[in-house]
Order: structure tokens, then sequence, then C-alpha cells
């Protein structure tokens, strides 16, 4: 499942956008993402270490061309069930 977060602000860091969206997941499903999908573009800033936030990014990053830029998924990939748990 995962939780789409816009926000164009130019002048907020890719970081702590990212940080609010997982805030947000995390508040409305009690627990916590595993990746972020996000434009080529944004990908490259949460990679970018920074003086505010200079580690690693919070979650794995996967980048997609075809996702607007300032958009953000933030969440878990579905695992496909287990053939047992499709015939009970």
């Amino acid at each position: 499942m995962f939780l789409g977060w816009y926000d164009p602000d130019r002048k907020k860091p890719a970081r702590l956008k990212l940080a609010q969206a997982i805030e947000r997941y995390v508040e409305k499903f009690g627990e916590a993402p595993e990746l972020v999908l996000t434009n080529p573009v944004d990908a490259g800033e949460l990679r970018t270490p920074t003086k505010a936030d200079p580690g690693e990014p919070a979650l794995p990053i996967r980048e997609a061309a075809y996702i607007p830029r300032w958009t953000f998924y933030v969440g878990r990939p579905e695992t496909a069930a287990a053939p047992a748990a499709l015939a009970a």
C-alpha cells in the first residue's frame, strides 16, 4: 500500500518533504513505509546529503520517469499471496 504525497514548495528540501510523507504514512497506516517512489530529479535530490541532513535518505529510493515532479509515493510493495492462502 502506498501513500501519495505532493508538495510543490521549491523552498522546502526533498528530504523534508519525504520526512513529512513518512510521518503521514505512519499516522494513517500505523506502520513505517519500506521505500519511496519518485521522479528521477527528486530521487537525485534525496540522494544528495545536505548540512541539515548529512546521512543516507530515510528510505530506499526507486525512481520512475512517469511520476510527476515533487511527488513521492511512500509505502510497502504488496507481496503475492501464497498459494495455500488463496486456496483457503
